[in-house]
């Protein structure tokens, strides 16, 4: 359970970790087995950032062979292409660590890459690239590339024959992973830096950043729940794993840093295609040269995503309705059968991916751990550019650079990147899991009706969005959480507010109708 905040008033860390995503869950899991006395809070809850408005894709790394400009633009940018290259390694021996080590939380898909006459990707490019990414995978999680004609693939899978057939020359067919749950990954993770003896909290907003003479990191906690509630604690060192809110937080510490990153705003698309469709995926380029892609989500499917610059704070990101147009263009575009409306959209959402900053105004696609020293920052890095299919890698990289200047108080530790599996007590057709439920009420720090449904159990992101299950789940670990009836219903009802402004589910949009 949760320790009171004052608790931790006037203690001393070797490490602070400042974002509760799997970036950061991973950094603060990574020292605690090293043996340093590590202390991880987040001003939400874990997993509530980018980590649960990713793709949930654990992609091969296609993306980093897609260029933003011609192939024959390498002939004097190697350097693009070198990181280009590096990176697409990287994900791929990443998708292979977590389909061996965490199978129980990623699904298999057969996913297409389609070959147009009149497109920008003539199959041999698109053979190239899979094969070139072919060299990185592994036999313990295969690309099994290869390309079929369109009249064949047609014939053997239900999405390619939505496709237009009038323009489909072939479809690249490739093997890829989802996760089924990402905010899972990510609780399972801070799980277990709690077990190396890490200390998390979430709900901890640092509110204040100051070098103290003794050459440790003073840090203003306020709780996020309970406002009025501060306290201070000091650390050694400092890691910033804030993702789009990392440059605010660098903020609190001096008065104008350098820009790290750059906010990407992404969009998805909830719909239902037809039966012969469940489980494959495609992956393709847009209209406007940016990747886009059609991901299997149970019995539906999503589109996306939208890739633009997003300025603003992060908890203020919303889907427009220009965006939802977009992509439903998008997808009419490659399957022009369906015909899709606005009327089809079952849920929509969107997130801020932290790019690196750099010259382009969009940002490069690469993993940069800062050293945040030339800001006067000693012993201070932020992290920017990390994937959660690269959290593990990043989280490694940040443990052994605080190593090269501070030294662990404590002994190490065996770390564990299995599963954290919750109770399956109930019977399957039940509508809530009411045993996992209360474990994580009782174990997994959960605070809101919101933690517990979209992070701690798969009922938030069903169709119906736990709308229906919501005051039953609540009044199922009301006794754990010390939840009064008021409270109760003040939790049903935060929970409908947030999915109504997150995703105008289409269950909340039937019952407003309904009440027009």
């Amino acid at each position: 359970m949760r320790q009171p905040l004052p608790s931790l008033e006037g203690q001393i860390f070797d490490v602070a970790v400042i974002g509760g995503g799997a970036a950061g869950a991973s950094a603060a899991q990574h020292l605690a087995a090293k043996g340093y006395r590590t202390v991880l809070v987040d001003k939400g809850d874990f997993a509530s950032g980018t980590s649960s408005r990713s793709s949930r894709l654990l992609y091969c790394g296609l993306a980093y062979f897609s260029p933003d400009y011609e192939l024959w633009r390498y002939a004097y940018r190697w350097g693009d292409l070198k990181n280009r290259v590096y990176m697409a390694r990287l994900a791929m021996q990443c998708r292979t660590q977590l389909a061996t080590t965490m199978p129980e939380r990623l699904s298999r898909h057969t996913f297409f890459f389609p070959v147009f006459r009149d497109g920008a990707f003539p199959g041999w490019k698109v053979d190239l690239g899979y094969r070139a990414l072919s060299l990185f995978g592994s036999s313990q999680a295969p690309l099994d590339y290869h390309r079929l004609p369109a009249a064949a693939a047609a014939k053997q899978y239900g999405l390619v024959r939505l496709m237009d057939q009038s323009r489909l020359d072939s479809v690249g067919v490739f093997q890829e992973y989802q996760y089924k749950w990402a905010e899972r990954i990510c609780l399972d993770t801070v799980l277990d830096a709690e077990r190396c003896g890490a200390t998390i909290r979430n709900y901890t907003e640092v509110t204040a950043i100051e070098r103290v003479p003794s050459n440790r990191w003073r840090l203003t906690l306020q709780d996020s729940i309970a406002r009025g509630v501060t306290t201070r604690i000091e650390a050694h060192a400092l890691v910033n794993t804030a993702g789009p809110w990392a440059d605010r937080v660098t903020a609190r510490a001096v008065p104008r840093p350098k820009q790290r990153l750059v906010g990407i705003k992404g969009v998805n698309v909830l719909v239902k295609l037809p039966d012969d469709c469940r489980g494959l995926g495609m992956e393709t380029i847009s209209s406007i040269d940016q990747p886009f892609y059609c991901m299997p989500w149970g019995d539906y499917h999503f589109f996306g995503p939208t890739e633009t610059i997003f300025e603003g704070d992060p908890d203020t990101v919303r889907v427009l309705p220009e965006e939802v147009s977009f992509i439903l263009n998008e997808a009419n575009r490659v399957f022009p059968t369906l015909k899709l409306t606005t009327d089809d959209v079952v849920y929509s959402w969107c997130g801020v991916r932290p790019r690196t900053h750099s010259e382009a105004d969009e940002g490069v696609k690469s993993v940069r751990i800062h050293d945040m020293a030339e800001e006067g920052m000693p012993n201070a890095l932020t992290l920017t550019g990390t994937p959660i299919m690269m959290h593990r890698y990043a989280g490694r990289k940040i443990a052994e650079q605080v190593s090269d200047t501070v030294r662990p108080s404590g002994e190490p530790r065996p770390l564990s990147y299995g599963a954290k599996l919750l109770p399956k007590g109930d019977a399957p057709q039940a509508a809530i899991p009411v045993e996992a439920l209360r474990h994580a009420a009782a174990n997994e720090h959960a605070v809101t009706l919101i933690d517990l449904l979209f992070r701690r159990v798969m009922v938030g992101w069903q169709p119906g969005m736990g709308v229906a299950e919501a005051r039953a789940a609540a009044e199922a670990v009301a006794d754990i959480l010390g939840w009064s009836d008021a409270r109760i219903t003040a939790e049903v009802e935060a929970y409908v507010t947030f999915i109504a402004e997150h995703f105008s589910p289409a269950i909340l949009r039937a019952r407003q109708a309904a009440v027009a």
